[in-house]
């Protein structure tokens, strides 16, 4: 029997990631001829290491999951790692400090998990929002940054869900838009820019190669040494990695950042 057509998306939260997941399957997947499958880990990327650790990365992420969470196993149930043509992972940077003894450990973990997890053909892709999900919704209209939406306070990880709802102009991801995302993309290709210090928005041959999730945290241990996070969404990001220079053209119509008081933290 041919396989069949999924895609897995495994996110970390319950809440917010699979509302997001839903809402890109209504904007862009709608007519797309595979199925999406979300599923919820309920673990945040340093606990999904330990697992894994066990056996030494032996076991894929796919029965990883099943045998985790008897939810997940119903969401499964019947499919295999051959019945899903990709699989991407989105999980937030934001450590979990009972989860781990210390930075350096961390640091090694997520070094691995990336280097891990750098195929959605094969064991899969991961995506890391800084410094978390809620990066998505942090930003304003048209311009790459002010200061306070560039960077944030390693401390202040506690606070950033609140701070980032009360200056969101787009607070609810069920409610994206086209519009919505594109105006999110367009600032995600500001701020990348930006985080290379390039004045120049990237082209599209530029940013395919040059940027990628593992060169993204390589670039974060800047900031981390600061004790700042440069705030990057994951989900822009695998958009413009997914689609093509035409969804690129469509959606990136600045050629130079757009800042409004913006001084580099780095």
């Amino acid at each position: 029997m041919k396989n069949k057509n999924y895609k897995a998306f495994i996110v970390e939260g319950q809440a917010r990631e699979p509302q997001i997941i839903e809402n890109l399957q209504q904007v862009y997947f709608r007519n797309s001829n595979f199925k999406i499958i979300t599923l919820p880990a309920g673990l945040n990327i340093y606990m999904l290491w330990k697992k894994m650790e066990k056996d030494d990365f032996e076991t894929g992420i796919i029965e990883v999951l099943r045998e985790d969470s008897k939810e997940l196993e119903k969401l499964l149930a019947g499919l295999t790692r051959d019945d899903f043509s990709e699989i991407f992972l989105f999980f937030d940077y934001d450590a979990h400090q009972d989860n781990l003894p210390d930075a350096v450990n961390g640091d090694a973990v997520l070094v691995k998990m990336l280097a891990n997890f750098e195929n959605e053909t094969e064991n899969g892709k991961l995506y890391i929002s800084y410094p978390m999900v809620e990066a998505l919704r942090d930003f304003e209209h048209g311009i790459c940054g002010n200061d306070r939406n560039c960077c944030c306070d390693v401390d202040a990880f506690v606070n950033y869900k609140h701070i980032s709802s009360k200056h969101a102009e787009y607070p609810d991801f069920r409610k994206y838009t086209f519009e919505i995302w594109r105006e999110a993309l367009n600032v995600f290709a500001m701020r990348i820019s930006c985080f290379y210090n390039k004045d120049d928005i990237f082209r599209y041959d530029d940013y395919k190669t040059k940027v990628s999730p593992g060169e993204l945290y390589l670039r974060q241990r800047e900031y981390i040494l600061k004790e700042k996070i440069f705030i990057l969404s994951a989900f822009p990001e695998f958009l413009l990695d997914y689609f093509s220079i035409r969804f690129w053209n469509a959606c990136i119509r600045c050629s130079k950042r757009q800042t409004a008081g913006c001084s580099k933290a780095v």
